[in-house]
């Protein structure tokens, strides 16, 4: 089998030694920023509900959250949405202790809604999403 792996020098003045940086910015209503905090939101409600009710934070896992889709028809000021985008939360949370069984799905669910409340103000968090 032949090798097709090939090592060189890279002739490059480091990042550090640079005049300047140009990096890639995504705003607050970009989909991987609402993805971040809706993820953010979560954990922080299942903390809190942790807290409330043992004391502690127990394990949990809220860092993939997917938005899909949707679609717009977008105009200087506004436009409107023609299908609502998916938003799929996906993790892994402590859900029962001592034989009770926790209300995770509605924390992580309402936290969700009101991060989209407070963050996208102009989206119609219960008809767009």
């Amino acid at each position: 089998m032949a090798r097709n792996i090939f090592v060189e020098e890279l002739i490059h003045t480091p990042i550090e030694q640079q005049g300047t940086e140009i990096v890639e910015r995504k705003g607050i209503g970009h989909p991987d920023s609402i993805a971040d905090g809706l993820a953010e939101a979560v954990s922080r409600a299942l903390c809190k509900m942790y807290v409330a009710r043992f004391g502690r934070i127990l394990h949990h896992n809220t860092d993939q959250v997917e938005v899909v889709g949707g679609q717009s028809a977008p105009k200087f000021g506004g436009g409107i949405f023609l299908e609502p985008a998916y938003i799929l939360l996906v993790g892994r949370a402590t859900t029962v202790v001592n034989g009770e069984r926790l209300p995770y799905r509605t924390a992580a669910i309402e936290a969700a809604h009101d991060y989209l409340t407070q963050t996208c103000t102009n989206l119609n968090v219960d008809g767009d999403v």
